[in-house]
This record gives structure tokens, C-alpha cells and sequence, in this order.
């Protein structure tokens, strides 16, 4: 029941307390109130009192208040008060039409928000209706008044603009969608005639006719991006473009054009259109704009232009790939390359479509030179070009391409040091993302120049370092040239040989500075990383190259590029450097403690990767080198860490870090990683390190490390998480030189993880069963750690609600037993019933999980349990015995997932254990099913035993996956229905 209305008076004071453009501490109130308000029935009549205000603020109120009343309480309104809406605002529109905008702005969206809602049954014809209804009203007006002029044309288009607008909104269905959009394409002519009389007739001067202008062309906008016939826009465009020549009007014509020349059926026009629009921006208005704003330095005043010409040259590319030779292409291609000079963004787009079209031989297809024109863009949209047209075209796009490359280099140019200080820290970021956006370009543009590019790049790298008179403290320059060298290294066949050396030897490398600027310094060092490849197909220059690099391994400013640039080389060149690993451990040696630890770890995969490429008895004289100061170290920290565990484990995770990096070194490529099977030849391999003595004696002392480590910080999980890290490297690294036997570590992990449950160690465990899995003669130490591992996690972790509290352990713990099926399944088969038995429960319980990562990694682990398939009948035998005691249990925590105890998210996932249980046991699956889903409310209140009986039937019969999801996903959904109020899911 509503309040007693308030007086007019008090709505409008409290209006003017929040319009007031004082924010107060009645504000918030006042709007709360306001808000409420709107909530009264008597609101529809307080809307119409307040637009008879003086106060602007009043009636925008008003008109607000009929949108939101329309919007919200329509079918609270009674069907005779319906029509008394749509009178008062059309009367108010019409007699406030010479009044402010922001007041008729509002008056519309509440007309159009209720022919939206009054289509069919109270208003079919909306846009002939507001046109009559403004032209005769005005007329009467007219009469009545001596006079008096109302301009109605305002009010038209803001109409006009905001239905097509709206309607494109609003969520409407069945027959009220397909007659509101009816209603709009019926009116397409009408409209547009109107909007092309106002934009012919209009040409003043005056405030109202520029407003008018500005009007017209948003409304045409409007109009477009609803989806106007492109031929019926085609008679505006002449139009657009006068107005687009004029100051007043250039923003609002700009995004006219920019959204015409955006449809996609302009193609079917394009020679046409693009004459017009061509012939506009390369007109002598639009180059004097270009003139005018950079005199003014004004970037404001070109980037409406510039707009414009980007949008059109991302849409006509290949024409002008096609015409590249024409005078007026020539004026754009200037256009396009002077605007970026003087405003930020830039058309990089386009550059990288221009030349992918030149190149294109479907867009230029090029005939032979014979008698005759070839076939002119007039008569064809893709016409032959002439072999000698098509040279000077390619000769043409390389001066084009070269003035680019000069543009492109002075935007990525860093500022004056005094002025890069004043930026501010986001701007930095900005500049840096702008860089690698110019690069990528710039690498486009390569495949135009070629070794014209290269030339011209070394060449001014040379002068800029020569020039005579240089100032010491100026770089910026020769820091962008080498930039444009690093881009386009990807681009760079590896066998040039001829600029090139000319850049890494004598002429510029040679003579680079070795102290300050450190921008170009750290562009120089990257430089290097960049040419890995080439530097392999040219190791005379490896020299010179670290040369450059290593000294700046120590200094703070350079050292992430040198070492990043450090890594690049030693990891693609590592067979040219491994004569050279003696030279290369001594440089370890003298500048390692100098480096920071996040740098000296790439060094240390650095020398490792060149490591890797000798044999194996070769390799342990160098690794002893790189690892002594470490081992010591750790060996140091451990024995003081046994008092004092917190002061020393930084200590520990950084040397920690840098042994699994040099493990990482010398690990093999993956496709070289070893699986043991036990055959003869790889177990020699794999234990051909412990033949020797001081890989031996390696091995030892970093098992006594790891023990101690593992012993001492045991709770510590950064620690352990380091500590495993290392471990899970050794396990793959051949031979083993830095990684523990596996006796010794299948014990570490038990004893461990028996001390603190830390999910790492059963991640070491399943890589453990990845790589020797398969071997038999290590079946019963895997076993062991099995059952070890089990026992610990069952003891700690006892039932689903303390799965759900430690979901690493439990994801980790399921990833086991997935390897172990795929590896070595009998040894968990020859575990004690007891044990058997729990795993299974825990694997049941896992799959009602409502962690994600847990509960797809038990899933995983019952659908690889359940698709098991095997020859040996006793085996296969014994896991259909255990598929008959647990499927029953089994399918009912898949179907409650399904019905709405988990996620939406992993029905997916659940689905397919489902289909492959049924796929392999369809009789029992047929009656687990009908055991389960006759029971009341399984899985869901929501869903009634026909819906059930058919789910199950669907299910039965299908044996497509798709069709599988697609039935369980839409049983799924009826279970949940719209709240899913059993378990809050939806």
C-alpha cells in the first residue's frame, strides 16, 4: 500500500539537494528517497507534475521517473492508464521540444521504453505515429498560438537515435521482437529521407543548424550499427562527406564514415565508395588539417583524420595494394606515414595488411607485358597487373617501406633523459607495450626490404656511432637503430653473412660503449640473445659476443639481458661452445659471486646446457666446478641451520634453486628423456656415472645434503617445494650426476612424507613411477612406497570432509595412482585386501569432492580404474570382483555430482567415468541404475522418475561420447533447476 504522497514542493527541494552539483551529507539520502519514490504507485502522476516545472532538474526527474515506471511496474499499470502514458509523453516531448536536450533525451527513452513494451496489442506503428503526431502537433501549436514555432526536428532525431539503440538492447522474444524490428525496417526510408533532407538543406552557420547537422549524423550512426540495407546508406554518403569537411561537424562525421566503411557488404561497392572517401581524406582540406595541427602541435585536431584513414585502409587494403601506383594512393601512403609523427597512436595494423596484400598473388595477380591495357579496377575488383607493373609496384612499396622504417625508428625512440624522468610510471609501461608493438611491425616490414632494410639499419648504426661531434650523453638514437635490428632477427635467414658481420664485428660491437647507458647497453645485449641462431651458423663471432656479454653479467642495470642474452647462446650454440666449457667454467669462477642469485641461476643453466653436449665422463670435472661453492655453502648452512632451522633456509632455497637450474642444464632434450625398462643398454647408460669415482663420491655427498635438508626443514614447505624441485630434475637427468639412487630416494620420499604430509613428495613419487614404472627389478621397492605412502595418507586424511581440507595431498595422491595403473598395475593388485579395499573407498569418496583440482584428479583416476582392459582372465577377473562390490558406490557419487552436489563445471569430467562404466559393464550399470534413481529425490528433488527413466534410457542406448554428454548435461541441468537450493550449486 503506498505512502501519503509528498507535496510537490518538498520532491523538488530534495530533487535540487541532489542535482545541486554539491555533493553533501544529505546526497545520499536524498537519493535513497528519491528512489523509493519511484517505487509509488502515485509516481506515474508526481512524473507529469514535475515536468511542468521551471526547474530543468525537476523535469528531468520526471522524465526519468516515467522510464523507470514504464520499465519496471508496466504490468502493475492498468490497460486505460497505458494509453494515458503514452499521451503525456508524447505532449511533453511536443511542448518542451524547444527546450533542453537533456530533458527530451530522457522524455525519448521513456517513449521508446514503451512502445517497446506496447507492441503489438497497444501500439504497432510507434516511429509513423511520433512522425504524424510531432508534424500535426506542431501545427496546432502553430494555430493556437499566433504563431509560435516549435522545432520539432530535435526531438525527431533524438527519437529517431535512441529506438534503434534501445531495440538493439532490449531482451525481446517471439512475436513483440519480430514486430518492434519490423516496425524499424518498415521505417528505413522514411527515416532516411528525413535525415537526407536535413543534411542537404541545412548548411548555416547558426548554433541550431550545427546542432542539427550533429544530431542528423548521430542518428545516422544509430541507424547503422542497427544494420541498415548497405544500398540505402550508399545515398547518404556523398552527404556525410560535406559534412565531414566542416569543423563543427567533422567528430560526428567521422564516426559515420568509420562505421559505414565497416559493413561488410561495401566490398560489393568498393571501387565506388572508396573514390569518394579517398578523394575526401587526401583532399586538399584534409592535408591542410594535416599541416594545421602539426604547426599547432595539436594531436587532437588529426586524430579524427587519422581515424578515418586507418579504418579505411584496414578495409581497403588490397585496393590499395591494387592501385599502389596511383598519384592519390601516393598522397595516402604520405598521410599514413606523416600522422604518426605527431600523434601516439599509430596504424601498425594496416602496415602488417599492406604487405601481406602486395605479396598476395590473389590480390595482385600478374599476367605477362603484352599489346593492350590490362583490365582496369573499374571493370573487374581484382584485375590482372602487368609484369612491369607489377616490378614498379614492388620497386615503389620499398621506397614506402623505407620512409616506414624511418618513422617506426623515431617512435620508439626514448626520450631526453630529463624527460623520461618526468614520466610518470604508467606512461613507462606504455611506452615499453608501444615498443614491442612497433617491433612486431617492423619485423613485417622486413619481409618488403629485405636486405635493403638491413643496409640501411647497420648503415646508420655505423654513422650514428661516427658522427662527428657526438654527444656522449645522446644514445637514444643509436638505441632504437639497434632495436629495429633485434626485431627482425626472427625474420633473418641464418646464413647472411654480409651486414651482419659487419654488425657484430669490428664496426659497430667493436666500438659500442662498455660503461653507462645502460638502455642502449641492455637493447645491445638482447641484440645478441635475439641471433642465436645465426650466431650458430656463424661461431667465428661467438668470441666477440661474450665478450660483450659476460662483463656485463655483473653489473646490476644489465645483468637480467646479459644473462637472458647469456642463456639464448649457450642453449642454441652449446655444440660450438664445448670445446671452449674449460674457458667458460673459469669465467663461472671469477665473475659468479658477483652475480645476483636470480641471474646467476640462468648462468649456471647457461654453462650447464653447454655441459649437457659432452660425454659422460667428460661431464663430471665441470659439473664438480660449477657445483663446489654451492655444496659448500649448503653443507655450511646445514650445519649451522641444525640450531637455528628460520635464519639459514634462505640460504638453503637459493642454492637449492641453483642446482636444480644446473640439473635443468644438463638434462636431456625430452625426446632423449629415458624410460628404465630394465633392459641391459639402459641400465648401463643410466648407471654408467656410478662407475667413476668422483661422480660417485658427487652423488654421495649430495644425498647426505638432501637428507639433511629433507630432515631439518622438514615442516618448512618453500623449502621442501625447492628441495622437490631439484629432486624431480635429477630424476630425469642421464646419466645420474645430480640426482640420488633410486633406493635412497624411494626411502626419502616415505620417511618424509611420513614426517609432514607435504603434497611435493608424492609428486616426486609419480615421477618416480613415470621413469622406472616399467622396470621390474624396482616392482617391490615401488610397491613398498606405495603401501608407506598410502598408510600416511589414509591416517591423516579419514573422510570427505578432511579430503576437502587438503586437496593438494588428495590431487597429488590420485596422480600416483593413475601413473601406478598406467605403469605398473600389479603391484596394486598385490596389495593386502585391507589396504586394496581403502584405496578403493578413498577413490569413491574423492569423486564428491568439491575442490576442482581433487575431484578431476580422482575422476581420472576412476575412469582410468574402470577402462581397464586386460588379456591375463585372473586379472581381469579380479578387477570385475571389485567393479561388482564398488560399482554400486561408485555410480551413486557420480550421479549425485551429476544431480547437483558439485558444480556444473564437473559434470564433464564425471560423464566420463560414467560412459566408460557403462561402455564395459552395461548389465550391472543397468541395474545400479535402476537401484539408485528409484529411489526418492536421487539425485535430485527436482527431477520425477519419468525424467530419471528417461535419462537412464538415453544413457543405456547411446555409445557416441557427444551424445553421451550432451544427456547427461541436460539431466543435469533439470536436476539443478533454477536455484539448485539442495546444495547452493548452479
Amino acid at each position: 500500500m503506498d505512502a501519503q504522497p509528498p507535496s510537490l514542493a518538498q520532491v523538488e527541494q530534495i530533487i535540487a539537494q541532489l542535482y545541486g552539483g554539491v555533493v553533501t551529507q544529505f546526497s545520499k539520502s536524498a537519493q535513497e528517497y528519491l528512489h523509493n519514490l519511484q517505487k509509488q504507485h502515485y509516481a506515474w502522476e508526481l512524473a507529469s507534475q514535475l515536468l511542468a516545472s521551471e526547474s530543468v532538474n525537476s523535469q528531468f526527474f520526471g522524465a526519468h521517473t516515467f522510464q523507470v515506471k514504464i520499465s519496471r511496474d508496466w504490468h502493475t499499470l492498468p490497460p486505460d492508464r497505458k494509453e494515458w502514458v503514452r499521451n503525456e509523453l508524447l505532449g511533453w516531448i511536443l511542448r518542451l521540444s524547444n527546450g533542453p536536450m537533456v530533458v527530451i533525451t530522457k522524455l525519448c527513452l521513456a517513449l521508446t521504453a514503451f512502445a517497446i513494451q506496447a507492441v503489438p496489442e497497444i501500439w504497432s506503428n510507434f516511429i509513423s505515429d511520433f512522425f504524424d503526431y510531432l508534424h500535426t502537433g506542431s501545427l496546432a501549436v502553430r494555430a493556437q498560438n499566433q504563431g509560435q514555432v516549435l522545432f520539432i526536428e530535435l526531438p525527431l532525431l533524438e527519437f529517431l537515435t535512441v529506438v534503434p539503440e534501445e531495440v538493439s538492447r532490449a531482451d525481446l522474444i517471439g512475436e513483440r521482437k519480430v514486430k518492434v524490428n519490423q516496425e524499424l525496417i518498415d521505417s528505413i526510408p522514411r527515416v532516411m529521407s528525413i535525415l537526407k533532407t536535413i543534411l542537404s538543406n541545412h548548411h548555416g552557420y547558426a548554433e541550431r543548424d550545427i546542432i542539427l547537422k550533429q544530431k542528423c549524423l548521430r542518428c545516422l550512426q544509430s541507424w547503422i550499427l542497427y544494420g541498415v540495407p548497405f544500398e540505402t546508406l550508399f545515398l547518404l554518403v556523398d552527404h556525410v562527406i560535406t559534412s565531414f569537411q566542416f569543423e563543427s561537424t567533422n567528430e560526428a562525421a567521422t564516426e559515420v564514415l568509420v562505421e559505414f566503411i565497416s559493413q561488410p557488404r561495401i566490398t560489393s561497392y568498393q571501387n565506388t565508395v572508396c573514390e569518394k572517401i579517398l578523394h575526401c581524406i587526401t583532399s586538399d582540406w584534409a592535408k591542410n588539417q594535416i599541416t594545421k595541427a602539426i604547426n599547432d602541435r595539436d594531436e587532437l585536431a588529426a586524430r579524427n583524420l587519422c581515424r578515418l584513414m586507418t579504418t579505411f585502409g584496414d578495409q581497403f587494403t588490397n585496393y590499395i595494394a591494387i592501385n599502389f601506383l596511383r598519384p592519390d594512393i601516393s598522397v595516402y601512403l604520405e598521410m599514413m606515414l606523416i600522422i604518426p609523427m605527431y600523434i601516439s597512436e599509430m596504424p601498425l595494423q594496416f602496415w602488417f595488411m599492406l604487405q601481406e596484400s602486395l605479396y598476395d598473388l590473389e590480390v595482385i595477380p600478374v599476367i605477362p607485358n603484352a599489346s593492350g591495357n590490362n583490365t582496369s579496377v573499374s571493370e573487374a575488383e581484382t584485375p590482372n597487373i602487368l609484369l612491369s607493373d607489377f616490378q614498379q609496384i614492388r620497386e615503389s612499396s620499398m621506397v614506402v617501406f623505407r620512409r616506414l622504417i624511418e618513422v617506426l625508428r623515431c617512435k620508439v625512440q626514448y626520450p631526453p633523459d630529463s624527460e623520461w624522468a618526468e614520466w610518470s610510471k604508467d606512461l613507462k609501461e606504455r611506452f615499453r607495450h608501444h615498443r614491442r608493438d612497433v617491433g612486431d611491425t617492423i619485423m613485417n616490414a622486413y619481409y618488403v626490404l629485405r636486405s635493403q632494410m638491413l643496409d640501411f639499419l647497420i648503415e646508420l648504426a655505423i654513422s650514428q656511432i661516427n658522427a662527428p661531434g657526438r654527444d656522449p650523453s645522446q644514445w637514444q638514437d643509436l638505441e632504437s637503430t639497434l632495436f629495429c635490428i633485434k626485431s627482425i632477427a626472427e625474420a633473418i635467414e641464418h646464413g647472411e653473412n654480409i651486414y651482419l658481420s659487419r654488425l657484430f664485428g669490428a664496426e659497430v660491437y667493436g666500438v659500442l660503449p662498455v660503461q653507462g647507458h645502460s638502455k642502449l647497453r641492455n637493447t645491445a645485449l638482447s641484440l645478441i640473445g635475439s641471433y642465436a641462431e645465426w650466431f650458430k651458423n656463424n661461431p667465428q663471432y661467438l668470441l666477440s659476443a661474450l665478450n660483450y656479454l659476460i662483463p656485463a653479467l655483473s653489473d646490476i642495470e644489465l645483468a637480467l639481458a646479459a644473462a637472458t642474452a647469456f642463456k639464448e647462446i649457450c642453449d642454441i650454440c652449446r655444440d660450438s661452445l664445448v670445446n671452449g666449457i674449460e674457458d667458460l667454467v673459469n669465467i663461472y669462477i671469477v665473475v659468479g659471486p658477483s652475480i645476483e642469485p636470480r641471474e646467476k641461476q640462468k648462468v649456471i643453466e647457461s654453462i650447464a646446457d653447454v655441459i649437457q653436449v659432452l660425454p659422460p665422463e667428460k661431464m663430471i670435472q665441470p659439473l664438480l666446478t660449477i657445483t663446489r661453492d654451492i655444496i659448500q655453502t649448503m653443507k655450511d648452512a646445514i650445519v649451522l641451520g641444525k640450531q637455528n632451522p628460520p635464519q639459514f633456509r634462505e640460504i638453503i632455497i637459493t642454492q637449492l634453486e641453483y642446482l636444480t637450474c644446473c640439473g635443468r642444464g644438463i638434462q636431456p632434450l625430452d625426446e632423449e628423456l629415458i624410460i628404465i625398462d630394465g633392459s641391459d643398454s639402459e641400465i648401463k647408460r643410466n648407471h654408467f656415472a656410478f662407475d667413476l669415482i668422483p661422480a660417485q663420491g658427487l652423488v654421495n655427498t649430495l644425498s647426505e645434503i638432501i637428507r639433511d635438508i629433507a630432515e631439518i626443514w622438514y615442516q618448512d614447505s618453500e623449502v621442501v617445494e625447492c628441495l622437490c624441485k631439484f629432486l624431480n630434475t635429477g630424476i630425469r637427468i642421464t646419466p645420474h650426476l645430480l640426482s640420488m639412487p633410486f633406493e635412497v630416494i624411494v626411502f626419502l620420499i616415505q620417511i618424509s612424507f611420513q614426517r609432514h604430509p607435504h603434497a611435493n613428495w608424492l609428486e616426486i613419487a609419480v615421477q618416480i613411477v613415470i621413469v622406472n614404472g616399467s622396470s621390474s627389478k624396482h616392482s617391490v621397492a615401488l610397491r613398498d612406497m606405495l603401501i608407506s605412502l598410502t598408510s600416511t595418507t589414509i591416517q591423516n586424511i579419514r573422510n570427505q570432509t578432511e579430503m576437502d581440507q587438503y586437496p593438494d595431498v588428495v590431487h597429488s595422491y590420485f596422480m600416483l595412482l593413475t601413473e601406478i595403473l598406467k605403469k605398473c598395475p600389479l603391484i596394486l593388485y598385490s596389495l593386502q585386501s585391507d589396504m586394496f579395499n581403502s584405496i578403493m573407498k578413498f577413490s569413491v569418496a574423492g569423486l564428491g569432492l568439491q575442490e576442482r583440482l581433487a575431484s578431476n584428479s580422482a575422476a581420472n583416476f576412476m575412469g582410468e580404474f574402470v577402462g581397464q582392459n586386460y588379456d591375463d582372465k585372473e586379472l581381469a577377473a579380479g578387477i570385475e570382483n571389485v567393479m561388482m562390490t564398488y560399482g554400486l558406490e561408485i555410480m551413486r557419487e557420480l550421479l549425485l555430482g551429476i544431480g547437483g552436489k558439485l558444480p556444473r563445471s564437473f559434470v564433464i569430467s564425471l560423464s566420463q567415468v560414467l560412459f566408460k562404466m557403462i561402455g564395459r559393464y552395461i548389465e550391472a550399470s543397468r541395474e545400479w541404475l535402476r537401484t539408485l534413481l528409484a529411489q526418492d529425490n536421487f539425485p535430485s528433488p527436482h527431477v520425477n522418475q519419468m525424467t530419471k527413466q528417461n535419462f537412464a534410457k538415453g544413457i543405456l542406448s547411446t555409445r557416441t561420447l557427444k551424445r553421451f554428454h550432451e544427456i547427461v548435461t541436460e539431466f543435469s541441468i533439470k536436476c539443478r533447476d533454477l536455484e539448485d537450493s539442495a546444495y547452493g550449486y548452479t
